[in-house]
């Protein structure tokens, strides 16, 4: 169980005397002070304000015309001189940052939150397009030489390697898959591992259709394709370009080419 403990504090923020009020119980003049407090919640340090109150007493008898603790509501026993000086002080005290900070305040700094949050989505959401269009343009229009972070399908287990597309034959990419690889991984220092020097790959060529022959929804895939017994072609899964439809914010480029 956790507890927290708080104190509520009254703390004099500053005072005055009213030079012409007359005390109604010892009749001095020149001795009612007027002070000015500020309420707030603290644990250990100011936290929250429940804001500012007044408090009225006369410095020769101790007589407290107006109680700081007293209610909002509690009827007004004091002049009109103690209340104009009361609106006054309250009026031209500067309060700090934090005395302006209650409770309630928040509901203030919500629906600003919600903009900035709202602002920061949408920005995120055109820069996330503007990646996917740049992808679809270059899986659309492949050349020789593009390099793809891809996963790889072998063996009854994905992992993580580089392809690249070594030729071009009417609609069939010609490809080959670095020797190494990586568990999946959506980290650009883990996909460092792996080197695009020419004898990183192999010499296995795997011949794929081209991405724009794909259906939507298999964007990005490798498949390729063998003949069955009845010389039909069915496909062969063997990995997709990672993040090829934009939908993650992985913060590196997982399909390269050389300009």
């Amino acid at each position: 169980m956790i507890v927290f403990i708080y104190q509520i504090i009254t703390k004099p923020l500053t005072s005055k005397i009213i030079p012409d009020e007359i005390c109604p119980t010892c009749s001095k003049t020149g001795s009612i002070e007027l002070t000015l407090y500020m309420k707030y919640i603290s644990m250990g340090i100011p936290l929250f304000g429940m804001g500012r109150r007044t408090g009225v007493l006369c410095t020769s008898c101790g007589t407290i015309i107006k109680n700081p603790h007293s209610s909002i509501f509690a009827r007004k026993k004091y002049s009109q001189n103690v209340a104009a000086e009361i609106k006054d002080i309250r009026a031209n005290h500067k309060r700090t940052l934090w005395q302006l900070v209650y409770p309630w305040s928040i509901w203030f700094v919500i629906p600003v939150l919600i903009l900035v949050l709202l602002g920061i989505s949408s920005i995120n959401k055109k820069n996330t397009d503007e990646k996917a269009k740049e992808y679809a343009e270059l899986l659309m229009h492949p050349k020789p030489g593009d390099i793809y972070k891809s996963t790889w399908y072998e063996n009854n287990l994905s992992t993580g390697v580089l392809v690249k597309l070594m030729r071009i034959n009417g609609d069939t990419l010609f490809i080959v898959k670095t020797k190494k690889n990586i568990p999946i991984s959506f980290a650009e220092q883990e996909w460092n591992k792996l080197t695009a020097e020419p004898d990183a790959f192999e010499t296995k060529e795997y011949k794929i259709k081209k991405f724009s022959l794909l259906k939507e929804a298999n964007f990005g895939n490798f498949f390729m394709y063998n003949n069955d017994e009845n010389k039909k072609e069915y496909p062969v899964y063997l990995g997709d370009v990672l993040n090829s439809k934009c939908e993650m914010d992985l913060g590196f480029e997982t399909i390269e080419r050389k300009k």
